[in-house]
């Protein structure tokens, strides 16, 4: 039988182990636990820094949030708070994010369910640094997409969907209308001023509505006329059609002739110039000497009529000699003058 001494050493070593077996293990799953609260709960143990932000509405948005930067997680939303009828949201970024007066910060959808995220984003503005602690101001923040309001309008559509097609177009709906604010403003701002000019315009637009009903009253009185119109129309397109080869060979024709036209006034330009010019030397001529060209135009009817009566005899003219003399180039030049008959009486009479 073993002594009463060894058999309390060997009661104290297995207690002594089982402790230590027992510490260990709680040890791993207090550090499995620990290591699970700090991924789901995605817990940050670098340094950070906090700033504020002031917003005109931050529905949905709750502390612990995630703040993103072009979808990558920096930071989370530390605290909301209400100063003066606005929002304001206090959160924290790692210290290698850098905030600048362009910062803009825009409160966004995470999911169908209602989750929202904090993003930050460049936008227009400084680029001095903003510090630690300093805020954003409302000019730089824009809430959120009103999702009910944005799914209420849809409901009529909804209804004749199933929840896949529903749940897809919501999706669709969130990203087409997440960040353009300012676009869908500025449509809804033109809509606006339109409906606004249509109604400042109700007087002249019924005027319209009713001059369009005495045109149509007046249509629907000449049916038959109108009627005709349309059916000769419908002949005159088929006759065309039907002559379409005979009107594109005209049309070629057309186009030989043009270009004939266009070879004959390039063959005619030389003369037409010629023309033109030698037509200016002699108005000028006329209008220099216009005095001689009045009476020349003021005696040629007499002596038009004179010619005519000697020609009536036939293609010849009878003429009487009363004067026949002779002209001859004398010395220097001069003049020598011949006359061989001078009759003064009878036809030769002076009138």
């Amino acid at each position: 039988m073993a002594p009463a001494t060894d058999l309390g050493d060997n009661v104290r070593d297995n207690v002594t182990g089982a402790v230590w077996r027992f510490s260990i293990f709680t040890g791993v799953c207090l550090l499995a636990a620990f290591a699970m609260i700090a991924v789901f709960g995605q817990l940050r143990f670098g340094s950070q820094r906090t700033y504020n932000a002031e917003f005109s509405n931050v529905s949905g948005l709750e502390s612990g949030n995630f703040v993103r930067i072009a979808g990558v997680e920096v930071g989370k939303v530390k605290h909301i708070s209400i100063n003066n009828n606005t929002a304001v949201v206090e959160f924290s970024t790692d210290n290698s994010v850098v905030l600048t007066e362009g910062t803009h910060a825009v409160v966004r959808y995470d999911n169908l369910i209602g989750g929202r995220y904090l993003a930050l984003e460049e936008g227009t503005g400084g680029v001095r640094v903003i510090r630690p602690g300093d805020t954003i101001p409302l000019d730089r923040t824009a809430p959120a997409l009103d999702l009910d309001a944005l799914i209420g309008g849809f409901r009529p559509l909804f209804t004749a969907l199933n929840p896949d097609q529903v749940n897809a177009l919501t999706g669709e709906l969130i990203h087409a209308f997440q960040g353009e604010g300012g676009t869908v403003t500025a449509l809804l701002q033109q809509t606006a001023a339109f409906t606004s000019t249509l109604a400042a315009r109700d007087e002249l637009i019924g005027q319209v509505i009713t001059n369009l009903d005495t045109v149509l009253s007046s249509l629907g009185e000449q049916s038959k006329q109108f009627d005709k119109g349309v059916t000769s129309l419908s002949d005159l397109v088929k006759g065309l059609a039907s002559r379409k080869e005979d009107i594109g060979n005209a049309l070629a024709h057309i186009n030989g002739a043009a270009a004939t036209f266009a070879d004959l006034l390039v063959q005619a330009r030389a003369p037409l110039h010629e023309l033109v010019h030698e037509t200016d030397r002699s108005s000028g001529l006329i209008v220099s000497d216009h005095d001689y060209i009045n009476n020349l135009l003021d005696t040629l009817p007499d002596a038009y009529r004179t010619l005519s009566r000697l020609g009536l005899y036939g293609d010849f003219f009878n003429f009487y000699g009363c004067e026949v003399l002779f002209k001859f180039n004398g010395k220097g030049g001069q003049p020598v003058y011949a006359r061989v008959s001078n009759q003064t009486t009878g036809r030769c009479a002076p009138k």
